[in-house]
């Protein structure tokens, strides 16, 4: 079978790809400080030329990569909350997945807190990374919103509070877990949320 040449743009995208991989497990291995465009480079078998073709610093490629991950997050947690009938259901189905996902997870907490503290010194980067949660913030609220419609759901956080508060508590609790796992209660995420979420008397 003959393969077919692929067009510019499409030889264009897939080195895209190709430099963005590299550069994951690069920074997985060195950190966001101990990467070096060099070193992505050459793991993918590119010049640092190619690398600046496609973006303009280290930190560029950092949020490119860290949008590709924030956004398959959020898909994982829209598909969570399409297959629930209930938003008691969606948290008790949240905190398996928050479970799940807690470790694998991992190398990608280590970097976005290595990450943060450059962000939080860099203006124009710490906006950018804003820019992007504000983003995955509005497309869980508005799935959630469809979600309590489902049962006339009055909960005492609107949508958007529920979805700033999913990603806040999972952020907050994945951090202690990393450094105290053996002391972080086994479903206090689910717990938590379920508090939270419960509506007024």
């Amino acid at each position: 079978m003959v393969r077919r040449r692929l067009t510019q743009e499409e030889r264009k995208k897939e080195t895209r790809q190709l430099l963005l991989e590299s550069a994951v497990e690069i920074f997985a291995r060195f950190g966001f400080h101990g990467a070096s465009v060099d070193k992505i480079a050459e793991h993918a078998g590119f010049s640092k030329g190619a690398v600046y073709a496609h973006f303009r610093s280290k930190e560029e490629l950092f949020l490119a990569i860290l949008e590709q991950q924030m956004q398959l997050h959020v898909d994982n947690i829209l598909q969570v909350i399409d297959g629930q009938h209930s938003l008691s259901h969606f948290i008790e189905t949240m905190d398996e997945y928050f479970l799940s996902v807690r470790q694998k997870n991992r190398t990608w907490s280590m970097l976005n807190m290595e990450f943060l503290l450059y962000a939080m010194r860099e203006e124009s980067i710490r906006r950018k990374w804003s820019d992007m949660i504000t983003e995955a913030v509005q497309q869980i609220s508005k799935a959630i919103e469809k979600l309590k419609s489902k049962e006339n759901n009055d909960s005492a956080l609107s949508a958007d509070e529920i979805a700033w508060t999913i990603l806040s508590l999972e952020n907050g609790l994945a951090i202690f877990y990393y450094i105290s796992e053996d002391c972080v209660p086994l479903h206090l995420y689910g717990k938590a949320l379920q508090n939270l979420l419960r509506s007024p008397h």
